[in-house]
């Protein structure tokens, strides 16, 4: 960053309502980190939010292809790295070997409603 644009930066962090949206993002923030997954959590792929990312359709075609199949899947989830604060940021699916997910690319699931077939 050089002299000029941390000049503007500085300038626009003076501004009372930067400091209020900067705040409201951090708050934002906390508040998703305080919503842990925890071990054996029931989750599903927040695919409209992975597959609306700019760079999705540059990723890997068997990557794309396991979200696009996953829309309806609940999946039993397993914290990879976990903190000892309980906190971990990546996320492994039970019964997917290739990719690890972000928290945040994930929804948790009260509870499985199945249809009943006579």
């Amino acid at each position: 960053m050089n002299r000029e644009n941390r000049r503007a930066l500085q300038k626009k962090l003076r501004d009372k309502k930067a400091r209020t949206l900067a705040s409201d993002v951090l708050e934002a923030l906390g508040d998703k980190i305080n919503d842990v997954i925890q071990d054996g959590d029931l989750v599903t792929l927040n695919v409209g939010q992975i597959v609306g990312r700019k760079d999705y359709p540059h990723m890997q075609e068997g990557y794309r292809k396991f979200v696009e199949s996953s829309r309806r899947k609940v999946f039993v989830a397993h914290p990879h790295h976990k903190r000892p604060d309980g906190f971990s940021a990546t996320i492994e699916l039970e019964g997917v070997e290739n990719w690890i997910f972000w928290y945040g690319d994930l929804i948790r699931v009260e509870e499985i409603h199945t249809e009943e077939v006579e």
